[in-house]
């Protein structure tokens, strides 16, 4: 097909018998579609009153290009109902046989899987149909868990049983669903609400997935710039950087000229972003020739630090969600636990910036003052689709498009890729510029001091974490800080202000640092960095990837990933510690601590616990 595919949404009310939340339905999967429509991969038509002329005159328009059907509204085994008429099932099953690239079909609502043997007998080639009556809000939730599920790049396999996990999630084990094959004997009278039914020619179909169409691209371009050198975007970053911390500027000046000193400009920023953004910049402004040139390491680097950045945007935005959560009782869609069903495939494609988007859209629905609140001027800038919208459209499309094409597809056009890329990057990066007036900090170990009479202290063994130039140690050794209150042990945490951290954010479990897992962490033995953030589920373990290396890279190198199943990681301390140790392992009966790793997998069953109610 040589334009966009369609994914073609029917939506049908009845005036005598009225679905409350149907519209609710057309407006989320709407939301949830419209990115990949306003990236090129997908054309999206919806009719909200659909009528069946309408119908009949969208089949024949986008005959060739449809590839999903979905209609939600009244239906039963004969017919779907529309105001004022009605579509029948076997002429209707005879006008989707003729689709020739039509996927699946979708039919959200009551009892409609009598007409599935009319579709299946017509060619079509998968059916999700129901067997009884459905109310009207788990229609609505399985049919958004379903396409969101879809839109991150599930297969229609994986997104139908992340759907029927969600309502068995907040409806209970009760909820049954399941998939049956063409000719498949079944109890048609079990209340089974939705299945999904294949053609027994093509059971191939439940592994596809959406397309992802890097057409768009071509539509956004940045201004010409003839005098673009490589960088040189990323000094823009810096000027907003200045803008939110003015005493930036004059470090960056030259003592004799007064004149801004690029390099150390590029430094700053490298130093002032909190890590997981900064030592990703520290690799891309490298100066090995791989990177400083416009070539496909370059081109990995910049989606690299792209990925990095709306990741960390997302984990704290997850973060306060999880908090605010507990605090009160505010519905929390089943989406956005999306990041526990990550796989090693599904990770490559995860949309961290929409997911960060709607998070802070929910707390701000929810009135809840937003700990970082520089978000809210994101998500507006967002919502309005200027540059910042642009820059997200062009970057996700890019990372598509390096995974579809060769590097030798892509030579040709390389060095025009790298130049907007490095642009829309740096809109991604001013934006995010604000983070110079937050602390990424690690709490090794806390330790309370309290005497007699006297108010306790608490000692925090304690960072910043910032990337330098040359340096990539936490310090030469960490020094205790002494605080009224006390901030959570063996975490990351974002604060805005170091000198009293009492109002902070944890961000662990998603950012992790390893060297607060061992022992004698407090010493100067644990300065090299190991900032881990979290990737992706694999079973009942979780796996965490350093943050040094591209994102592109990291997945190669077994020794810079870090799992839950992995061996409790030690540091040696000295003889006397050991006999201490010793002499501790004598007793008996003595309850052996638990493991961090095993602390981290507590955390995300909590979490997801949390979320779930």
């Amino acid at each position: 097909m040589n334009e966009r595919p369609v994914i073609l949404l029917n939506f049908a009310n009845q005036q005598d018998a009225h679905l409350d939340l149907l519209k609710e339905e057309s407006s989320r999967l709407n939301d949830i579609l419209s990115i990949a429509h306003d990236q090129g991969s997908i054309e999206l038509y919806r009719e909200e009153s659909v009528n069946v002329d309408q119908l009949i005159k969208a089949l024949n328009r986008f005959k060739e290009r449809i590839i999903v059907f979905h209609y939600a509204g009244h239906a039963d085994g004969n017919s779907l109902h529309f105001d004022g008429d009605t579509a029948e099932a076997v002429g209707l099953a005879e006008l989707l046989g003729q689709l020739p690239n039509l996927k699946f079909v979708f039919l959200n609502g009551c009892s409609t899987q009598a007409q599935v043997d009319y579709l299946l007998e017509k060619g079509v080639k998968a059916v999700i149909a129901t067997s009884v009556a459905i109310a009207d809000d788990k229609a609505l939730l399985f049919s958004e868990t379903f396409y969101r599920a879809l839109a991150n790049r599930s297969t229609i396999d994986s997104a139908f049983q992340f759907a029927v996990g969600a309502l068995r999630t907040h409806f209970g084990n009760s909820f049954t669903a399941r998939i049956f094959i063409q000719g498949e004997e079944f109890d048609r009278s079990a209340a089974m609400p939705w299945g999904l039914f294949l053609n027994k020619e093509a059971r191939a179909v439940l592994d596809w997935s959406l397309p992802t169409s890097v057409t768009q691209i071509d539509n956004i371009k940045p201004p010409v710039n003839p005098d673009y050198t490589v960088n040189s975007y990323m000094l823009d970053v810096f000027d907003e950087m200045c803008h939110y911390d003015p005493k930036l500027k004059p470090l960056a000046e030259d003592s004799f000229s007064g004149e801004l000193d690029e390099r150390l400009a590029l430094a700053l920023i490298i130093e002032h972003f909190p890590w997981p953004i900064g030592v990703q910049v520290r690799l891309l402004l490298s100066k090995e020739s791989a990177i400083d040139e416009l070539s496909m390491e370059r081109l990995e680097q910049l989606l690299s630090t792209y990925v990095y950045t709306t990741q960390f945007l997302y984990y704290i935005a997850l973060s306060q969600l999880w908090d605010e959560k507990r605090k009160s009782n505010i519905s929390v869609r089943p989406y956005l636990m999306d990041l526990l069903h990550h796989d090693a495939r599904t990770y490559q494609h995860f949309d961290y910036l929409k997911h960060f988007i709607s998070i802070v859209q929910l707390l701000q629905k929810e009135n809840k003052a937003l700990f970082v609140e520089e978000f809210a001027e994101m998500q507006q800038a967002f919502e309005d689709k200027n540059e910042f919208y642009d820059a997200y459209l062009y970057l996700e499309s890019l990372r598509a498009k390096i995974r579809q094409q060769t590097p030798e597809q892509l030579a040709a056009e390389l060095p025009q890729l790298c130049a907007d890329g490095e642009y829309f990057l740096s809109a991604i990066l001013i934006k995010s510029a604000f983070l110079v007036n937050y602390d990424l900090l690690t709490i090794r170990d806390i330790r309370v001091i309290s005497y007699r009479y006297q108010d306790p202290k608490f000692d925090h063994y304690i960072a910043r974490l910032n990337a330098k130039v040359n340096d990539l140690a936490v310090s030469k050794a960490l020094q205790a800080r002494s605080y009224k209150d006390y901030a959570n042990n063996a975490s990351v945490i974002l604060s805005r202000n170091m000198q009293d951290p009492k109002d902070f954010l944890n961000l662990s479990p998603f950012i992790i640092d390893k060297n607060a897992f061992g022992e004698g962490m407090t010493e100067d033995r644990a300065t090299e960095q190991q900032l881990f953030t979290y990737a992706y589920r694999e079973g009942e373990e979780f796996r965490y990837f350093s943050t040094v290396y591209s994102i592109y890279r990291v997945h190669e190198r077994p020794k810079d990933q870090l799992t839950t199943a992995s061996e409790q990681p030690r540091a040696a301390r000295g003889g006397r510690d050991r006999r201490r140790r010793s002499s501790r392992n004598r007793r008996r009966n003595e309850e052996e601590p638990q493991s961090p790793l095993d602390i981290l997998k507590e955390l995300f069953s909590l979490f997801e616990e949390d979320l779930s109610r």
